[in-house]
């Protein structure tokens, strides 16, 4: 299955202006000029929402959700919602978007609110317009810290489900890994450095569950698995690039197949490029 950045490229014909990744490839935000079109839409597990910065006119969308059709004008935002499946007809925009790929998030999310309403008609609200452009915005000078964008999308959710009249879920609480847990997965990290790591990995060490670990690491460390996995490997590499290593032999210690990757997470947790680092 394609990744999510990878199946938004290969479905515009164009290439895109940018896109932003979360680490865990689950939040993609992405700011392009669309041409007019029509045809299929909806995934099974997908949420998408465009906000309208320039163009608009007449959009169409018929879903099993029922049917949208109405005058797009800038500061309005469409939402698809997951499973929302159908044909659509939309002018030529330039947009603002956000997809969500919820099979990956619902663990973190306890699953995404019941709001078929919110794919019927076109939304003006501030909030979702300000944490666009505010995750935007640091996208683009490269301020995003781990986790970043994940919480974006959490935001936008709940707001979503607010605007549905759904009452804020309340968080559930989970218990925080021990102090032994936590050496014990700091020294998995240490040891598999290199190697691709996912929240099963993580959690497999512990015994756990991916959900239950998810929620557990969060309560201890305030990060989600794939925030703190940055992290570690970033302290390493800290003290790797004092003892005199080259950022391309750290990056290739963390597991970075592309030093430029690396020194952009580098930068997003230490706060400088790994090119400045020996020298503070």
């Amino acid at each position: 299955m394609l990744a999510l950045a990878d199946q938004l490229h290969r479905e515009v014909a164009q290439p895109m202006e940018r896109t932003v990744t979360s680490e865990d490839g689950s939040v993609v935000l992405l700011r392009h000029g669309f041409q007019a079109s029509e045809g299929p839409m909806g995934h099974p597990h997908q949420l998408r929402l465009g906000l309208l910065l320039a163009g608009g006119g007449n959009l169409y969308q018929r879903t099993t959700g029922g049917v949208l059709q109405a005058p797009w004008h800038p500061g309005q935002f469409n939402v698809v919602l997951p499973g929302d499946h159908g044909h659509y007809a939309s002018p030529a925009v330039e947009l603002l978007g956000m997809a969500i790929d919820t099979a990956q998030w619902r663990d973190t999310l306890g699953g995404f609110p019941d709001v078929p309403s919110l794919s019927l008609r076109l939304h003006r609200d501030p909030v979702i317009a300000s944490v666009l452009h505010a995750l935007w915005s640091s996208a683009q000078v490269d301020a995003c810290v781990p986790g970043f964008l994940q919480f974006g999308a959490e935001v936008v959710v709940r707001r979503l489900a607010q605007l549905a009249g759904h009452p804020p879920a309340r968080p559930r609480m989970a218990a925080p890994l021990s102090s032994r847990q936590l050496r014990q997965l700091q020294g998995f990290i240490e040891e598999h450095r290199s190697q691709p790591l996912d929240v099963a990995a993580l959690a497999g060490v512990l015994g756990m569950e991916p959900t239950t670990f998810s929620r557990a690491l969060r309560a201890a460390t305030g990060m989600p698995p794939y925030a703190y996995l940055t992290q570690r490997r970033m302290q390493w590499a800290q003290q790797a690039l004092q003892g005199g290593l080259s950022v391309t032999e750290v990056a290739m210690a963390c597991g970075y197949a592309n030093p430029s990757k690396f020194s952009a997470a580098f930068r997003r947790v230490v706060g400088v490029p790994p090119s400045a680092w020996p020298r503070r």
